[in-house]
């Protein structure tokens, strides 16, 4: 035991020493952050610059229009200084001849036919903005009519702005979370796919490191192969796990002084997430038996091999199924019994992510659960099995790469 834990201290505080880790451990979370924030703030800008020209465009741009909807005010036309056009064809020669800078075509039966625009090229960024004065023109006019036919404010004020929606949901009679019940289990789901990328260097190196440095068969004559392996699966879990607070620690930050002003998408609030025990340990579980059933079929496989570049080749592969399940998200909502699913549920590699997308949308039963829990803790058990095996007959092999067949001869 005191080798085991000898094993785990050595390898966490050699990598807690390494820039690399610290690096892998903050980037991607800065990364992200970063794009968020900078796709958010592109859009937001995108936006405001697009309603500003729409707003300033009869101010600065010579318009044209022709209404064949009878929607349109003639002498609000008039008064924006908007010229009226009598005919489709005239209207696009003005623009050819550059006479004036677009032309807003609105056919009779506009619902079906759509607005036609006819405009000077001023780049991309004003496509839009022509596209937006079409129609908030075609709008405000249609807004202005139905308020003086109107007797009820709240048609109008319907067709300004959609009502607020408030969703609540029963099953077997019972109210479920919604939207709300999906963001504990799915932080386990992502979580898990996670620490696959940011471990997976650590995980392919762990043995391959000895195997370079020609130190792999003076550790087997101090320590058991069992031992050590098992002492680098579980030291990567514990890097993993400070990974992993590198990512959750400034949500906790903003959870516990934000909670009340942040709002996820369908109006979910930090401050209302619901916590289902059963939901929780599922989790935990399926992240655990995951990350263990990986990390060992990694290690395993990296110590086939002399080099880590060697082994890094397959490492694809395992990453590719345990993506997968993703895909299947649309079947996991409809049609959570269908054959694709069930086969990912108890397919080892694929597995602890089915079940963790199964558990974040409440299709995964109790009985699949426990199955699927089932072959995980098996498959994890055989992996660490391997990994030690495969060290034991791969240790001083320093120049070839060992079959499979060759472990169980």
């Amino acid at each position: 035991m005191s080798k085991l834990r000898d094993v785990i201290g050595f390898e966490v505080r050699r990598n807690l020493k390494k820039k690399s880790f610290w690096v892998t451990s903050f980037l991607p979370p800065i990364i992200v952050i970063v794009i968020i924030t900078i796709s958010v703030a592109s859009g937001n800008n995108a936006n405001k610059t697009n309603q500003q020209q729409a707003s300033t465009f009869t101010q600065t741009h010579k318009l044209a229009v022709l209404d064949e909807t009878g929607l349109i005010n003639k002498q609000e036309l008039t008064k924006q200084h908007i010229i009226i056009e009598p005919t489709e064809k005239t209207g696009i020669a003005a623009v050819k001849s550059d006479k004036i800078s677009a032309f807003f075509y609105y056919p009779k039966n506009v619902v079906n036919a759509g607005i036609e625009i006819y405009a000077q090229d001023q780049g991309i960024s004003f496509s839009s903005s022509y596209s937006t004065a079409a129609t908030q023109l075609l709008k405000q006019n249609v807004i202005t009519r139905v308020s003086l036919l109107a007797k009820n404010s709240q048609i109008v004020q319907l067709i300004q702005n959609d009502p607020t929606v408030t969703t609540t949901a029963y099953k077997n009679g019972k109210q479920t979370n919604g939207l709300a019940g999906i963001i504990a289990p799915g932080a386990f789901m992502l979580a898990f796919l996670v620490l696959l990328v940011l471990m997976a260097n650590i995980m392919i190196t762990a043995t391959t490191e000895e195997k370079e440095n020609r130190a792999a068969e003076i550790l087997l004559t101090a320590i058991k192969s069992r031992t050590l392996i098992l002492g680098k699966i579980l030291s990567i879990l514990s890097l993993g796990l400070v990974q992993l607070l590198v990512i959750i620690v400034p949500l906790l930050i903003a959870y516990v002084f934000f909670k009340s002003h942040i709002t996820l998408p369908g109006g979910v609030s930090l401050s209302h997430i619901p916590l289902d025990p059963k939901v929780i340990c599922f989790g935990v579980l399926f992240f655990v038996g995951g990350l263990l059933m990986f990390t060992g079929f990694l290690v395993g496989l990296s110590a086939l091999f002399p080099s880590a570049q060697e082994a890094g080749r397959y490492l694809g592969p395992a990453f590719i199924s345990a993506f997968i399940p993703i895909y299947t998200l649309s079947y996991i909502i409809s049609s959570p019994h269908t054959l694709i699913v069930n086969v990912f549920t108890y397919f080892p590699l694929t597995a602890p992510t089915m079940a963790l997308l199964q558990n974040a949308a409440g299709t995964l039963s109790t009985t699949q659960a426990l199955i699927s829990l089932a072959v995980v803790a098996v498959s994890a058990t055989i992996a660490m099995t391997f990994a030690m095996r495969a060290f034991r007959y791969g240790a001083m092999e320093y120049g070839r790469r060992i079959s499979i067949k060759e472990l169980f001869q």
